[in-house]
């Protein structure tokens, strides 16, 4: 007869989660992961899978809350142009505050260029947030509020993608203002 869990599965894999994003995957080894979560190998084993496994769970659990995010985000106004500024402001924000790089953005250097599964992963979650964008996009173009007749898609693009760059002027500067400056050059850019 089974055993009842005897530990709640998303506080755990929360805890495990911020392991990885504070150590990185090569750096965390399963001794760190059986320490941090207080759970013994078989449990582990058993609940999650093996370290890659796990990892893919905390990735797929981490991409979840970026996409409740930028939805929440996109929500807050009703212009498109001011809904997609709010997104922007919000998630540099939270990567400024969390003083950390995203999880998606450490691992897309780190583990993806060598590792198929995280990379598919990555690029699926990753059209999702590029859609929440380009609707966005589509909107404030609709509204005349974004100039440019670019492809929405190729802008959301752009803006996903400066997210990276945001932070890794941030970890060689620790200047906040100039970070929030290239954001206020982004949404100059992206309004003409």
């Amino acid at each position: 007869m089974p055993r009842n869990k005897e530990f709640d599965y998303t506080e755990k894999l929360e805890v495990v989660r911020n392991l990885f994003w504070e150590r990185g995957y090569n750096a965390t080894s399963m001794h760190n992961i059986v320490a941090s979560m207080k759970l013994n190998r078989s449990s582990i084993y058993d609940t999650y899978g093996n370290k890659h496994d796990l990892f893919l769970k905390c990735l797929s659990n981490y991409a979840s809350l970026k996409e409740n995010q930028y939805l929440k985000a996109s929500t807050v106004k009703d212009k498109g142009i001011d809904a997609l500024e709010y997104v922007i402001r919000d998630v540099v924000n939270q990567t400024l505050t969390d003083n950390k790089a995203c999880l998606i953005v450490k691992t897309i250097f780190e583990v993806a260029p060598a590792d198929e599964d995280v990379k598919n992963l990555l690029l699926i979650r990753g059209r999702t947030l590029q859609s929440i964008l380009r609707n966005l996009v589509a909107q404030a173009q609709t509204e005349g509020d974004i100039k440019s007749k670019s492809n929405p898609a190729v802008i959301a693009r752009y803006i996903l993608s400066s997210f990276s760059s945001y932070w890794s002027h941030y970890i060689l500067s620790k200047n906040k203002k100039e970070v929030l400056e290239m954001v206020d050059f982004l949404m100059e850019q992206i309004k003409r």
